[in-house]
């Protein structure tokens, strides 16, 4: 995932949470994003392995690269599905 992509993404939140009014990015729209740039991160990392793997003229460390951006991703994703697993979990243990 690119730096740019994640500073344009943390724009859109902050007018999102800023300016509800002015048709603001829902969080099922955001959720729909993320995984469509984690999808994206993925393809990108297994098109560089078959390019090696195929023979054609790919750097080893681009393809190293590749690799670790998308470990780095699916981390990233599981680690904000277990915060949000967790956050329904502590609103559903409340008491009315």
């Amino acid at each position: 995932m690119e730096i740019g992509r994640i500073q344009n993404a943390l724009t859109q939140v902050q007018a999102g949470t800023r300016d509800k009014t002015a048709g603001s990015v829902g969080f099922a729209e955001l959720l729909g994003r993320a995984l469509q740039q984690l999808q994206a991160v993925s393809d990108t990392a297994n098109a560089k392995v078959e390019a090696l793997a195929a023979g054609q003229d790919v750097e080893l460390h681009d393809v190293m690269i590749a690799l670790e951006m998308e470990s780095l991703a699916v981390s990233l994703a599981t680690e904000v599905r277990n915060k949000v697993v967790e956050a329904y979990q502590d609103i559903a243990r409340m008491q009315i």
